[in-house]
């Protein structure tokens, strides 16, 4: 698996496991379990005991999910010792083919525990005692980690029996020679304990114990041709490594959603501010809006009253008053007039915008056109016309009206 190398070989292996003597007797069989935890480098022995017939573990085992190591040991087991050819490195089948040429494979699960003196031991039982118990583990839901057959499996002690001689199981007496098992005699004295550790073991408990050890430590003590055994490791390391993997990926993404639970809450608080501003500079924003539709509305008719123009009447009237002259009398001046004949729905009157009505006397209509010529002549002036003209000898009755349209 791809993802293999990036798992701490610590994160393989649970810190606590209960190792599962399985002793075949005359009168039946009997249960030795040992459950052991390791508590960072320091290994700690929770709990042990014996039943029989019955597999009856204690209940932190199911509920913690504790992986069982089983060891098959008892009546119907076969043990046998051979030496390993020193420059020649065989595998299991090997051999298997080589000191048991004439056994029957398919009826027998087989183990060979490898020493350091190039010798090993050979286990053999018969697959329906273990799928016996295998089966009524399973259907417990318990989780098998390891099957290990025979006494053999007290190699699992071997980093810690250097100051042994001898050894007793719960069915053998182990003799020792220079680190490495020299003999397995059958029977052991009733009484017999060990200390490891600081830890008080009885016989009952030792193989348990060396099995255990060697699931914390990550020994490997066994190997077997046959596939059921060696997918039962590998099943067992697949859930392991399914477990990392699924509390990795809920830890990152518990990270991720802190983070995005940090981050949102920012954006939050800053989105909140800026829609606070928003709803302040949106009412005022609309209210500018209202008074540019109203001057829209209204800018036609503001510009028909004159209003923008009224500041150049006071020049307008002054400089058209400096050309009059002298015999012209000035009657009336209209600065944008009210239009004529005009309805309007609007509230304001509606006036001619940049135009002046001159209203005044004078018999004299060359001097009159003169003073139009004067008037065109007018930088602010665009158009002059004589709208009216008559002969009148009374003085203060208009006679005459100019019309003048400024730029």
């Amino acid at each position: 698996m791809f993802l293999d190398k990036f798992i701490p070989k610590k994160y393989l292996i649970k810190s606590e496991v209960c190792s599962l003597e399985a002793v075949l007797t005359d009168e039946g069989m009997v249960y030795h379990f040992t459950v052991l935890k390791n508590k960072g480098k320091k290994l700690d022995l929770v709990c042990k005991g014996t039943v029989k017939d019955k597999i009856n573990l204690p209940k932190q085992v199911l509920k913690a999910k504790i992986p069982i190591m089983l060891v098959v040991n008892g009546k119907g087991i076969v043990i046998k010792k051979i030496n390993l050819p020193q420059q020649e490195e065989l595998n299991a089948q090997q051999i298997v083919d080589q000191n048991l040429p004439a056994i029957n494979r398919e009826d027998l699960y087989i183990q060979i525990f490898r020493q350091n003196d190039r010798t090993a031991f050979i286990t053999l039982c018969r697959k329906e005692v273990v799928n016996c118990i295998t089966d009524e583990l399973r259907k417990s839901k318990h989780d098998v980690a390891e099957i290990l057959i025979g006494t053999p499996s007290v190699i699992g002690l071997q980093p810690l029996w250097s100051s042994f001689n001898r050894i007793a199981t719960s069915r053998h007496s182990i003799e020792l020679s220079n680190g490495n098992i020299d003999t397995i005699l059958n029977g052991s004295e009733q009484y017999e304990t060990i200390d490891l550790e600081g830890m008080h073991l009885e016989k009952e408990n030792v193989l348990g114990f060396a099995a255990g050890f060697s699931y914390l430590t990550q020994h490997r003590m066994s190997e077997s041709p046959n596939e059921e055994l060696e997918r039962i490791i590998e099943t067992h390391l697949a859930k392991n490594k399914f477990r990392f993997l699924t509390l990795t990926c809920v830890a990152i993404a518990f990270v991720i959603s802190v983070t995005n639970v940090l981050f949102y809450t920012n954006y939050f608080d800053r989105n909140n501010k800026l829609e606070t501003q928003l709803s302040v500079y949106q009412g005022k924003y609309d209210e500018v809006n209202k008074l540019l539709s109203d001057y829209e509305s209204k800018k036609d008719l503001i510009e028909d009253a004159g209003v923008l123009n009224r500041n150049k009447i006071s020049e307008y009237a002054d400089r058209i008053g400096a050309t009059i002259p002298q015999e012209v009398i000035l009657g009336q001046m209209y600065f944008n007039p009210i239009k004529e004949d005009i309805e309007s729905e609007d509230s304001l009157v509606v006036f001619e915008t940049r135009q002046l009505i001159i209203k005044g006397n004078c018999n004299k209509s060359l001097l009159v056109n003169e003073w139009l010529n004067v008037l065109k002549m007018q930088e602010f002036v665009k158009v002059v016309s004589l709208e009216k003209f008559s002969y009148n000898k009374e003085g203060s009755v208009p006679n005459f009206e100019i019309k003048i349209i400024t730029k």
